[in-house]
């Protein structure tokens, strides 16, 4: 099932979100969180994805885990930092295999140790470039917004990048954790009048 589809049922949506052992020897413990969670019977469960792609196996092994063993949607994390198209080609496939629908695109964070050089070297250089590519293989996609400001911009480019996401083809969105609702409710206004600002500039 497709995710989105979901927040047509007039009902809360509840999900979890697990983060996948950077050593493989320790993916058991995930096992057991995974068996835990699924007794609460979410709608679906993230499963994030290291930066550069460093836990992509253990990714794919745990999205498919709970999908096709305990019959929860799964969201797969997926980032496109200093990917080629043929990577991503290669994990789309992984995920089909796995009856994985759900993908929350990500550019995600250079790994600590790669060269500037190498950062724009990736096929897609925003996760809305690699949204639209990933809506043309028929995932439903997910994007993430920041209440609270993306570390890397300023309060007018995250809305407009934000807007970029929606455009390429967004299915819903996932925000950044936080913990005081009244961040949220600000950036919904802030959005509101930005919107407005968008819109004249684009008349």
């Amino acid at each position: 099932m497709k995710i989105k589809d979901m927040y047509n049922k007039n009902k809360p949506v509840i999900s979890f979100e697990v983060f996948p052992p950077n050593k493989s020897h320790d993916i058991e413990t995930i096992y057991d969180t995974v068996h835990e969670l699924a007794k609460f019977n979410p709608d679906f469960i993230s499963v994030t994805y290291g930066a550069g792609g460093s836990t992509r196996g253990n990714t794919v092994e745990i999205a498919s885990l709970i999908k096709n063993k305990y019959n929860i949607e799964s969201l797969a994390h997926l980032t496109c930092v200093g990917a080629t198209k043929e990577e991503i080609d290669s994990i789309m496939k992984e995920y089909r295999k796995n009856n994985i629908e759900n993908i929350l695109s990500l550019r995600g964070d250079f790994p600590k140790d790669m060269l500037e050089i190498d950062k724009h070297n990736g096929a897609f250089k925003y996760a809305s470039d690699l949204t639209a590519y990933l809506k043309t293989n028929e995932f439903c996609v997910a994007g993430a917004y920041y209440p609270e400001t993306y570390i890397e911009n300023n309060d007018l480019m995250d809305l407009f990048n934000l807007k970029k996401k929606v455009d390429s083809g967004t299915d819903f969105l996932i925000s950044q954790i936080f913990f005081d609702n009244e961040i949220l409710y600000k950036f919904k206004e802030k959005q509101k009048n930005w919107e407005l600002i968008f819109h004249f500039l684009l008349e």
